[in-house]
């Protein structure tokens, strides 16, 4: 029997052979959906054994995305839970008007002093805007108030007293109906047009709503002259 299997190993006979071990030594066929985790060596899945879309959020750990995973500008709305978004996510100073809802900010929204001159409209507060008794003369500028920012009245009138109305060295006492005055405000009468030399107007006090007590005084040293049709301005306020 070995002396027949000599006389038939020849050359090409033992070299199949030899190819034929290897072969069965250095790969294993497989059937498929066969191959389990343990049958592949740790680490050695590339990218490039992937299929495209093969991982799915299942295969991912939780908590093991970090930036560096994201593509530039992959991350948008749809992406980000409602209400998942917190200060200390956004960058200071990277939010403007165009990030911002309409009428959505409230009072609770705005840090205390956060809203100077610059961010208020010109001419948009009212009396509503401002805190009984919070303004002082420092809030207010020089010369910008006038009798029409006043409570009271500004009249212009006329009046009239005949020749020897008044006694040389005395004043006497008229009341004179005058629009707009308030009982117990403060008045002043002053004279539109010129006086005769030691003739004076001057006002003395609202004793009821719309009229006004005027003193006329003599100190001419002779007989009071006649005024007629004589202009002159009133002003109440306090």
């Amino acid at each position: 029997m070995l002396a027949a299997v000599k006389k038939r190993a020849t050359f090409v006979n033992i070299g199949l052979f030899v190819c034929l071990v290897l072969a069965l030594n250095m790969g294993t066929a497989h059937a498929d959906n066969t191959v389990r985790s343990k049958d592949i060596v740790n680490g050695q899945v590339k990218t490039v054994d992937l299929g495209n879309n093969a991982v799915t959020t299942g295969k991912i750990k939780d908590g093991e995305v970090t930036a560096a995973d994201l593509g530039s500008s992959s991350v948008g709305s749809d992406e980000i839970a409602t209400d998942a978004v917190g200060a200390t996510e956004i960058v200071d100073s990277s939010i403007d008007s165009g990030e911002i809802v309409n009428d959505s900010l409230f009072a609770s929204d705005i840090a205390s002093g956060g809203v100077g001159a610059s961010e208020v409209a010109d001419g948009s507060l009212t009396g509503a805007d401002i805190s009984d008794s919070s303004l002082t003369g420092a809030d207010i500028a020089s010369n910008s108030i006038t009798t029409a920012d006043l409570a009271g009245t500004d009249a212009s009138g006329a009046i009239s007293l005949g020749a020897g109305a008044v006694a040389n060295g005395r004043c006497n006492f008229y009341t004179i109906a005058v629009p707009g005055a308030i009982a117990d405000q403060t008045v002043i009468i002053s004279a539109r047009a010129s006086l005769p030399t030691g003739q004076i107007l001057y006002g003395v006090e609202v004793p009821s709503n719309d009229h006004v007590i005027m003193a006329a005084c003599n100190f001419s040293g002779g007989t009071w002259t006649a005024l007629r049709s004589f202009p002159i301005r009133t002003v109440t306020f306090g």
